[in-house]
């Protein structure tokens, strides 16, 4: 090739053929220039930015008329910095990167030359855009302040972000990276606004991430920044105590000024907090307390006394928090907390009574055991220890009674009960001490006890001989004294004295009530009576009576004539007499005595048993064999009389006749007897004293009144609580009877004739005397405090426990009926046998409903029994039950979902999060352990198994990983399922149940010989096995080599 430089400047190619070619000449004139034939030169030719530097953007092309060779260039320092020309193809190819969004198109020149001279052309480039810009934030940092009361839909901040690429490249969306619950942005125009209510005390600032992302099809691009929301604090929120609670105790003789506890609260609104103001609400009894108002120093303000009825259960104070204005002006936030102050006790009182002197008066007659009707209160006000005192009775005869009790913590009710019989008539009145001392400290308390005896008829009348006998002539003259009859009462006064009567007034003596004198009042006469046996009454001024015997024998004077007085003799025969007897003496007009009343006596004749009876000449008519009462009582005889002549008599009766009537003279021979040999009878408990239970009756066979059913005497013997009159039969009560505390009394009644000593008869019957219930007694607890063990979930019918109550009444009044009360949904019970039982409504120990909490734990029973009217139990009795732990909760997680914002770059092991997981369940039920999931593609992260703290493990970059998806899983420890607790209700049971083992005899020692396979169905500790050789044998054993292996 040749270049050929015209004198224009001009260049022109052309090729030489050096085999064929031929010179010619040119002629300038004749040459055309070349032009450009690329349709860019008239349009524009379009680059992409992100073409490859040295890639081949386009190709000139130029024509030259004169197909001379063209050479091809670029025109300009500028254009040629981004552009290189092949001088010979015209292939161009990019030297730089273009940028749309620094220069979107420029204008090159582009040149063709041949031989005679250039030409140039310039071409409009456009450069096209790719997207490759990320969208760009303008004005940063953002930060907003905003007040936390900003409502809801609120415009906050306005985001400014562009992208200088073209079309959906340039076109930019926002959101936040991650969604805040907070916020929200308006994804085209950028616009943050409120999404919920803020609360500065709940958070204080929001770091929010912002995403801007281009909107290209094939490549989006995005960019982040942070936006900063500071909240402002706004006075919204009432004050809050700390260190809550304030209860406390002090102790009480802590003086004016002690500081007791220091009260503070704090604005909750911590961006401009206020101060507080401390008030007392209530409970500041008497102004015990001042509450410094800025402070907060709660003191003691006056003279504390634990023992004040006023502070005794302590102090249960209100304190007020106000927020302060900035000018010390209280506010409207404000806050309340309530708390108690409790007194501590010092020993500083002695033990006191509830009086210092105590007097009463109480019958000579109460019984050992009897409490009297004083009421001693003794209280030591102090508390615990220092409230422990002994009381102590003191004085003369103080051994007559007893203190109950004689040791007392705190308070008690004294009984003073009678220890030994009690006798007016030895001593009339009592006076002690009563002391109560102090075991701590020398604190004695002190009263005085003065009992005077009331007066009782406690003693009868006592006759100073059983029996008064005496003899007078028939011919004592009237009016004459014959005997005092002397009696004495141990009682004093009014019931000591002594009146004297007879029980049957006779018409010949006289008897002075009040000295005894026994006097005659009508003439005796032999013949008609020779003995009078009168019984005497010794009454006392309380009506109590005595009887004593008075025997008065009459004596015979001999002043009549020999003459028969009657017509008819009446003889006296005793019973059973086995030898013979006088039996009548037939005198004269006197009974003579010897030798003027030898008389001679002849029976001439008998109406019956004449061979039983004959007669003495002078002694009169007598009995020669035995006579008894089934014989006839009288006998009819004629006798003849004759007398010698006497000198008083002036004429004797010879050959007389006369009918003699002989009735059998009565011997005590016949004891008492009683109707019945045994009373059976029924009172009720309620009986009141004096009351009439029964007669008892006892008759005598005897005639006489001395021996007969007129002398019979009654005593009563075997209890107290019952008296009998001695004459009548009758039986009373003398005090309350108490079925519970003797149900059945057994006495003895004795009657006893008029008989004298050996001679005396007694007749005995037995009274049994039961006591009917009433029904005066209510039911009272047994074996308190009630506590069970239920397991939470546990079926219908399960058993939880027994309560039992106790009546000592009888019968229906005795029998306990049981009920709850109130109602309880979960229990139920048996009203006979207490019998606890659950109705099937679900035990669930982690109930959140207090109530139902409360009558899970808690059975209150009421007893009654089924008297009419039935009597309740004073006290219901209450059932603690422990509710046992079942495994019936899962984990939950809390707050769920888990976000967390994390700085990249953080150092290794940080903490990036804390899991919170809760488990309602008990112990190891409720003890929770938690995990990452396994085969999660990556793990940066370590999970704190137990406290669920997250930390990182590897380095965090934000551009490798934006986000991390964890998946964590929480068990507890307990077993699946629900528990039951097993009882020990199952045998161990061999398989086979025989074993034969057939052995060489040369085996060596410790040999195993078989294999025992032995199982039980119980669970845990009932289920495991030992082993026991029983019974003679060879076979040595160590227990420790047998076991059941898991495989059986």
């Amino acid at each position: 090739m040749l270049w050929c430089v015209g004198s224009g400047g001009r260049m022109t190619l052309a090729k030489l053929l050096l085999p064929f070619l031929m010179l010619q000449p040119f002629s300038e004139a004749s040459n055309q220039p070349p032009s450009f034939n690329n349709y860019f030169f008239k349009t524009y030719l379009l680059i992409y930015e992100n073409t490859a530097i040295g890639s081949s953007v386009t190709q000139l092309r130029a024509d030259d008329p004169e197909g001379e060779p063209l050479i091809y260039g670029v025109v300009g320092e500028e254009a040629m910095r981004y552009f290189a020309v092949d001088r010979e193809t015209g292939v161009v190819w990019l030297k730089l990167t273009l940028d749309r969004e620094s220069v979107s198109q420029m204008q090159v020149e582009f040149s063709v030359s041949d031989s005679q001279g250039v030409v140039k052309d310039t071409v409009n480039i456009l450069i096209g855009d790719v997207n490759d810009n990320a969208p760009s934030f303008h004005g940063l940092p953002y930060t907003v302040h905003i007040p936390e009361n900003t409502a809801v839909g609120t415009s906050v901040f306005m985001v400014n972000a562009t992208d200088p690429d073209q079309g959906t490249g340039g076109s930019v969306l926002f959101y936040f990276q991650p969604p805040s619950p907070f916020f929200a942005i308006d994804g085209a125009r950028g616009i943050v606004t409120v999404n919920r209510t803020l609360d500065y005390e709940t958070t204080s600032a929001y770091q929010l991430t912002i995403n801007a992302t281009d909107q290209d099809r094939w490549r989006p691009l995005s960019r982040l920044t942070n936006l900063a929301i500071l909240i402002t604090d706004i006075q919204d929120m009432n004050p809050v105590f700390t260190n809550l609670p304030y209860s406390t105790n002090i102790a009480e003789d802590k003086p004016p000024g002690y500081e007791v506890r220091k009260i503070r609260a704090i604005d909750q609104d911590l961006g401009r907090p206020r101060g507080i103001g401390y008030t007392i609400i209530s409970g500041n009894t008497n102004s015990m307390f001042a509450l410094d108002y800025i402070s907060g120093s709660l003191t003691v303000n006056g003279q504390l006394d634990r023992e004040n009825p006023l502070y005794s259960a302590g102090f249960t104070i209100t304190v007020r928090g106000t927020e302060l204005n900035d000018d010390r002006t209280p506010s409207d936030a404000m806050v309340m907390t309530t708390f108690t102050i409790l007194l501590i006790d010092r020993n500083d009182n002695a033990p006191t009574f509830n009086s210092s002197e105590y007097r009463v008066r109480i019958t000579e007659l109460a019984q050992v055991g009897f409490a009297l009707p004083l009421f001693i209160q003794a209280e030591d006000k102090d508390e615990g220890v220092n409230s422990m005192f002994q009381v102590v009775l003191t004085g003369n005869n103080s051994d007559h009674f007893t203190i109950s009790p004689t040791a007392v913590q705190g308070r008690a009710d004294i009984r003073v009960r009678v220890a030994v019989p009690l006798d007016y008539e030895k001593l009339r009145r009592y006076s002690f001490s009563l002391y109560a001392n102090e075991s701590m400290s020398d604190h004695v308390g002190f009263a005085r006890i003065f009992i005077d005896l009331i007066n009782e008829n406690d003693n009868r009348p006592i006759f100073s001989q059983p029996v008064y006998n005496i003899s007078l002539p028939e011919n004592t003259p009237t009016g004459t004294p014959l005997i005092r009859i002397l009696a004495t009462d141990g009682d004093i006064g009014t019931f000591g004295t002594v009146h004297y009567f007879f029980n049957e007034e006779p018409d010949q003596f006289s008897l002075d009530s009040r000295t005894g004198w026994v006097g005659l009042r009508a003439g005796l006469d032999y013949e008609l009576m020779r003995r009078f046996t009168v019984t005497v009454l010794a009454r006392d001024g309380g009506g109590e009576e005595t009887t004593g015997r008075l025997r008065i024998n009459v004596l015979d004077v001999n002043d009549n004539a020999p003459l028969f007085q009657k017509e008819a003799y009446l003889g006296m025969l005793r019973e059973n007499e086995q030898g013979p007897q006088y039996v009548a003496r037939v005198r004269a007009t006197d009974e003579d005595s010897p030798p003027n009343n030898h008389l001679t006596y002849t029976i001439t004749s008998a109406s019956a048993f004449p061979e039983y009876f004959d007669i003495l000449m002078q002694e009169g008519y007598a009995g020669k064999g035995p006579l008894w009462k089934g014989h006839r009582p009288l006998f009819c005889c004629k006798v003849l009389l004759s007398k010698p002549p006497s000198p008083l008599i002036l004429k004797c009766f010879s050959n007389c006749r006369f009918v003699l009537f002989v009735p059998s003279q009565d011997e005590n021979d016949n004891p008492p007897t009683f109707s019945l040999p045994s009373y059976i009878v029924k009172i009720s408990e309620n009986i009141i004293a004096g009351a009439t239970v029964l007669f008892v009756n006892a008759t005598d066979l005897d005639a006489s009144r001395e021996f007969g059913q007129a002398s019979l005497i009654y005593s009563l013997e075997g209890s107290s609580q019952f008296r009998l009159n001695s004459r009548s039969g009758e039986i009373t009560t003398t005090a309350m009877l108490d079925r519970e505390l003797k149900a059945e009394y057994i006495l003895i009644v004795r009657a006893v004739d008029g008989g004298v000593g050996p001679q005396q008869k007694t007749g005995i019957a037995t009274v049994n005397i039961t006591i009917l219930d009433i029904n005066d007694n209510a039911p009272g607890w047994s074996d308190e405090p009630y506590h069970a063990n239920v397991v939470e979930m546990s079926p219908m019918d399960t058993d939880v426990l027994s309560v039992l109550a106790l009546d000592p009444d009888d019968g229906d009044n005795g029998v306990v009926e049981y009920r709850i009360s109130p109602p309880n949904p979960f229990y139920t019970i048996s009203n006979s046998t207490g019998k606890i039982r659950t109705t099937g409504v679900t035990l669930d120990r982690e109930s959140a409903d207090p109530r139902n909490a409360l009558l899970m734990r808690t059975i209150v029973i009421s007893a009654s029994d089924r008297g009419t009217p039935p009597l309740r139990a004073s006290v219901s009795t209450t059932v603690f039950v422990n509710l046992l732990d079942l495994n019936d909760n899962d984990p939950t997680f809390v707050n769920l979902p888990f976000v967390a914002e994390v700085l990249e770059g953080l150092p290794l092991g940080s903490s990036v999060f804390k899991v919170q997981v809760e488990d309602p369940d008990e112990d190891n039920n409720g003890l929770v352990t938690m995990a990452l999931q396994v085969g999660m593609p990556r793990l940066d992260f370590h999970l704190n198994t137990s406290t669920g703290v997250l930390t990182s493990t590897a380095p965090l970059d934000r551009e490798q990983i934006a986000q991390y998806y964890l998946r964590i899983v929480a068990h507890d420890a307990g077993s699946e399922g629900g528990a039951l607790l097993d009882v020990n209700d199952e045998t161990p049971t061999f398989f086979p149940r025989r074993y034969n083992v057939s052995l060489q005899e040369d085996v060596p020692r410790d040999h195993a010989v078989a294999r025992l396979n032995c199982s039980d169905n119980d669970a845990g500790l009932n289920a495991e096995l030992s082993y026991f050789i029983t019974g003679r044998t060879c076979v040595s054993y160590e227990r420790r080599t047998l076991a059941l292996p898991p495989n059986g």
